[in-house]
């Protein structure tokens, strides 16, 4: 879903980041072309104002060339030349381009906008002017602007690119495969959105089996998608799938996937990968054994696909990492007689509970070890007996068939805190990212309207960090990751190290790390309420050397 680039022909969205100037220094030609070619033309009678247009026009060349190495400066000339003839196509385009290689999107829309209206047949303004609303996160205004452009454009790949991406970010998948259906696009591009569009219109309707709602579902595939294209072979699949899973309560339900208009970012190129911490933490290099513990154990739990449930997106990616960060740079060692993982399928409850039951164990038979549980997935609130108050918090295992969640067919967090509380280690530590309000956005929706959990369900002794009790969970787009794991590993790669007036001595601790996310969240999910039970200066990533 994120590997696909943008289109070729549009030159805008290839400069798109900050950091790729040397690409954007590489393809400059390009807009310096399209500058001398309009020049050429302008001479023609483009131009409105002969006497102030010649001059706009050398200005904007030596500011082409000036803005190489000094943005700002090239960037002040374009706007110098762009004052001095604002009806240049030539001048309005590259002052765009400027604009948005520095990071002002609102300006360089502004001017597209305008050098449009003036020049409407100019293909790459047009289509960088539908690309930079759907940066902004304008997505019906993208999509508007994209139709426009295809109307006089015919099957345009960077206009169709605009297009599709802003449909699928608005959750409108059926008519993005209409669109792709009925124009004939050519080319691998266009085959993977039409791939992506295909899985993203089953998905939605698997949703709707899993939400109880099999027969309208199996309804809608036979009466809407197979009768309008019988010959998508992925449709008649899912419709086939779709019946035996509906006859038969054992049939095999895919497992979910992640949706653009629930997982993507809402603003900005969602190709850039820039804010994913995969690939730099999979480099960073790993400390020696004598620098690890033999005695830190750690259980690490992500769970996207349930089988019979929606996804929750991510959560996989958040254990895979955190699990890799804290034995590469870590006290953990990556091996079987420190580690449980337990991603997806293998989050069964049975293995859950084997596995804190082996962690629990390592904690009984060494005072001193260092216990480790991260978990990021579905939770729920468990209620008492009257459904009046919450008494439990419960960790939601992938074999979930999607009714009431209780201590049966779930994790006790209430249980194991009682549990983890009895032992005398000084360092256990807790990570939970998943919220607890009964709510659809981090949980599983409860079947009718409970209290929300008291703000001190996690009170405790040991050091337990919930993403979110009473509040939400959200998604940090960009990173591809829920956002309170995102920001516990920025903190962890060294960010934190020296918080609070600390001494910066080479390792981030739980205190230090909990102190940075709590403020980020602070700012950008006012919903979410992360908490920390108790001080713990607790060391988890080695990030430089002793000092």
């Amino acid at each position: 879903m994120w590997c696909v680039r943008l289109p070729v022909g549009l030159a805008l969205p290839v400069f798109v980041l900050p950091e790729r100037t040397r690409m954007w220094r590489a393809r400059l030609p390009v807009g310096l072309a399209l500058l001398l070619f309009v020049l050429a033309v302008g001479r023609s009678g483009w131009a409105a104002d002969v006497s102030s247009c010649p001059v706009a026009r050398e200005l904007a060349a030596k500011s082409i060339d000036l803005y190489t190495n000094q943005p700002e400066k090239g960037l002040q000339g374009l706007e110098r030349a762009h004052a001095e003839c604002p009806g240049d196509l030539a001048v309005g385009y590259n002052l765009g381009l400027g604009h948005y290689l520095h990071n002002r999107k609102e300006d360089a829309r502004d001017v597209w906008q305008k050098t449009h209206e003036k020049f409407p047949e100019h293909l790459k303004t047009h289509a960088n002017l539908a690309w930079v609303y759907f940066d902004l996160g304008d997505d019906e205004s993208a999509h508007i602007e994209a139709f426009k452009g295809l109307d006089r454009f015919k099957n345009n790949l960077s206009l169709a690119h605009t297009k599709i991406y802003s449909l699928f970010r608005m959750g409108r998948y059926m008519e993005a495969y209409d669109w792709l259906y009925r124009a004939h696009l050519e080319g691998v591009r266009a085959q993977t959105w039409r791939d992506q569009a295909v899985r993203y219109v089953v998905e939605t309707l698997w949703r709707k089996f899993r939400r109880g709602e099999g027969m309208e579902a199996v309804k809608q595939m036979v009466s809407q998608v197979i009768k309008e294209y019988p010959g998508e072979p992925a449709f008649v699949e899912a419709k086939d799938r779709l019946v035996a899973a509906e006859l038969d309560p054992d049939a095999e339900v895919p497992f979910s996937i992640a949706l653009p208009h629930e997982a993507w970012a809402r603003s900005g190129d969602v190709d850039d990968h820039r804010h994913v911490l995969d690939d730099f933490i999979a480099a960073l290099p790993p400390l020696e054994k004598w620098q690890k513990r033999a005695d830190a154990y750690g259980v690490f739990v992500g769970i996207s696909q349930y089988k019979k449930v929606r996804g929750r997106h991510f959560a996989d990616r958040d254990a895979s990492n955190m699990r890799t960060l804290l034995t590469r740079r870590g006290p953990l060692r990556d091996d079987d007689n420190h580690l449980r993982v337990r991603i997806n399928e293998d989050a069964t409850l049975p293995r859950l509970r084997h596995d804190l039951e082996w962690l629990v164990t390592q904690g009984r038979l060494d005072p001193n070890a260092m216990l480790v549980f991260y978990y990021s997935g579905f939770g729920a609130p468990g209620y008492n007996a009257g459904r009046t108050q919450v008494e439990d918090a419960l960790l939601v295992p992938v074999e979930f068939s999607g009714n009431e969640v209780n201590t049966e067919n779930a994790i006790s967090l209430m249980a194991l805190k009682e549990t983890l509380e009895k032992l005398p280690n000084r360092e256990i530590v807790v990570l939970i990212d998943t919220c607890f309000n009964g709510s659809e956005s981090c949980a599983i929706r409860q079947p009718f309207e409970g209290p929300k959990p008291p703000a001190n369900l996690f009170f405790s002794p040991k050091a337990w960090s919930v993403a979110a009790v009473a509040g939400d969970a959200d998604i940090y787009g960009p990173g591809r990751q829920r956002a309170f794991t995102y920001y516990l590993m920025k903190g962890l790669l060294g960010g934190a190290d020296g918080r609070d007036g600390g001494v910066r001595d080479g390792w981030v601790d739980l205190q230090e790390v909990f102190s940075q996310l709590q403020e980020q969240m602070r700012i950008d999910y006012p919903d979410a309420d992360p908490s920390l039970s108790t001080p713990a200066k607790i060391r988890l990533v080695r990030t430089g050397g002793e000092k």
